[in-house]
């Protein structure tokens, strides 16, 4: 059993301070003699940034940053930096530069498997400990608080003995300050593990921004092991020769994905390539998540548009043409190059495409005029491959994007679909797509409620490169669209948001679609009252509008007895999440079942709750 304690004793500690030192070397040799070799080595820590200093910190409550290292299954997590607020943290103890929070959408939570196999004899023997600790937190009274499980995984990845855990960073423990609390755990490691999944959660946050933190999350065992080092995620994003990026603006997912009377055509594009069902934006309101893909950062806070946005980082532009690659920002109603004028077209806005913020743009009239234009000229330039850019960023004004035209409504709905239409079937319809490699990604900037910030993006590929009729129920923000453009096109990161983002991998054909059904999580551990994600997909022959997922007592079957909970998962993939709060703690199953019925999918997958 695990236990728990408020404060950690670092390893080292002086004991024998007080001794001479013939003495203290004598008791030293008799130390190492009784505990063995073994005890004086140990692993190191095996997390892989347990406190977001490889990130890009902000301090900005409302941003999203990609926290380096981990995959996020829930929500939009966030590394934040320290001077964003005053804190107080244990025994004075500095936290760095930045820390991990549950980012500004409420309940998020990340994982990070450990692969302890080169230990694995070793472990075996039964004598390796474990210890698991850091930091945990929260702003003021707010009930935010962050829990931390490490579950052990035996070599089929089945569960192993007792999760470790950590919590107790609540707002009573803290006194209502904003504060950390250091934690830690202790065991022994079961025998035939072979990886450890860690799994950093944050509960409570009833979606207020930032209240729950965690920092300096540490993972040690008795004997050592090799451990990961950062490295950004894979990618198999294939080469293209043309990427076309579109925004939308201010649509919520739900009000676009499924909506075949208002919007048949994005619907259609959602069908014939892949659709990304737990994509989000990076910030409200919107100029920041323009920026996020463009350079790779929010750079400014709060409502704040052009002229007043003056960057003067890096751009997309730039990158593509030290990499000896062309570039063009097509806008509805510019008029003639590079207008900030909307003398002719009360809806445009020459922010609608984010380059004119950065300052080597803005200021320099020739560049810009070399690279900014009206949308009409993409119709000249898709006459042939050779005219065609290598990168394009089409953006409509701000009565066809659907902001000003209602935001998510039926109108605007019909109106961005009719918009959308005019443009893709051009483009699908050229010489770079089809006689060249060619990728297009359509996204929208934000959510028209604030909430989860949940929007559509849409990827469609030529050549065979894109899946068709894919669902993928993976987590993804604008830095992985970012990320995915420059890994099509061979160009380097600006940050570490789109260089530890993780990029549209499975929207590609080199990605092999699942042949049978699949239930997962990632996750197989988390405490009361907080939930669980299962991922889901299933070929077309099992696709059934009424599938489900059922949650049994552990072994427990479907249909010789009922499920605590259920939710019908209609799509062919996708995620579906669990509240805890009605389960005791115990161990229990989930099981993926065939329209209505008890006919196995996939499962069990089993799953603990934590008290």
């Amino acid at each position: 059993m695990s236990r728990k304690a408020r404060a950690v004793l670092p390893f080292g500690t002086p004991l024998l301070h007080s001794l001479s030192a013939t003495a203290a070397t004598g008791l030293l040799a008799l130390a190492l003699l009784a505990s063995g070799p073994a005890a004086a080595a140990t692993s190191g820590n095996l997390l892989v940034d347990g406190g977001g200093e490889s990130g890009t910190c902000t301090a900005d409550w409302e941003a999203v940053n990609t926290v380096p290292g981990w995959t996020v299954v829930q929500g939009a997590p966030s590394v934040v930096c320290y001077s964003i607020a005053s804190f107080s943290t244990p025994a004075g103890g500095s936290g760095g530069n930045a820390f991990i929070a549950d980012g500004p959408y409420g309940d998020s939570a990340l994982v990070q498997t450990v692969n302890v196999a080169s230990a694995g004899t070793t472990i075996d023997g039964g004598s390796v400990s474990y210890t698991l600790s850091g930091w945990l937190g929260g702003y003021g009274s707010y009930a935010g608080q962050a829990v931390v499980t490490a579950t052990f995984l035996g070599a089929t990845g089945n569960t192993l003995g007792t999760p470790a855990l950590l919590s107790g960073g609540t707002a009573a423990a803290r006194n209502d300050d904003n504060a950390f609390l250091a934690e830690s755990a202790t065991g022994k490691v079961p025998a035939g593990t072979r990886s450890i999944v860690v799994c950093l959660q944050f509960m409570d946050t009833s979606a207020s921004y930032n209240i729950g933190y965690a920092d300096k999350l540490s993972l040690t065992l008795s004997t050592p092991v090799t451990a990961a080092t950062l490295a950004p995620p894979a990618s198999t994003v294939p080469a293209f020769d043309h990427v076309f990026m579109i925004m939308m603006e201010n649509t919520n997912y739900s009000e676009v994905i499924g909506d075949t009377t208002d919007a048949p055509y994005i619907n259609s594009l959602a069908t014939q390539g892949a659709l990304m069902t737990d994509y989000s934006g990076v910030y409200h309101p919107s100029d920041e998540n323009y920026l996020a893909i463009a350079g790779g950062n929010t750079f400014v806070q709060g409502a704040i548009y052009y002229p007043n946005i003056k960057v003067t980082a890096q751009n997309l532009g730039d990158e593509l043409i030290a990499a000896g690659k062309t570039w063009k920002a097509y806008e509805e109603g510019m008029g003639t190059p590079c207008n900030t004028s909307n003398n002719d077209d009360s809806y445009y806005y020459p922010d609608d495409a984010p380059f004119i913020n950065f300052t080597d743009v803005s200021g320099n009239l020739t560049y810009c005029a070399a690279h900014l234009f009206d949308t009409s000229q993409l119709t000249v330039d898709l006459k042939s491959a050779a005219t065609t850019p290598s990168f394009s960023w089409i953006a409509a004004d701000d009565y066809y994007d659907g902001e000003a035209s209602g935001n998510g409504s039926a109108e605007s709905l019909q109106v961005q679909n009719g918009w959308l239409e005019s443009i893709v079937q051009p483009i699908m319809a050229s010489p770079a797509w089809t006689s060249q490699r060619s990728l297009l990604i359509l996204t929208w900037d934000e959510s028209e409620t604030s909430g989860t910030n949940h929007i559509a993006t849409i990827v469609n590929g030529s050549q065979g490169l894109v899946r068709s009729a894919f669902e993928s129920n993976l987590s993804y923000d604008h830095y992985s669209a970012g990320r995915t453009i420059e890994n099509a096109l061979g160009l380097a990161p600006f940050t570490a948001n789109d260089q530890y983002a993780q990029p549209l991998n499975d929207a590609f054909t080199t990605t092999a679609p699942p042949t049978a059904p699949v239930l997962s999580t990632l996750s197989p551990t988390v405490v009361q009252g907080s939930s669980i994600v299962f991922g889901y997909s299933t070929p077309a022959s099992k696709l059934a509008s009424t599938n489900w997922v059922g949650i049994y007592a552990t072994g427990k079957t479907p249909g010789q007895t009922s499920s605590i909970t259920y939710q019908y998962v209609p799509s062919a993939a996708g995620t579906v999440s669990f509240s805890t709060s009605s389960l005791a703690a115990g161990s229990y199953d989930a099981w993926y079942l065939y329209d209505n019925g008890y006919t196995v999918l996939s499962g069990p997958i089993p799953f603990t709750v934590a008290p």
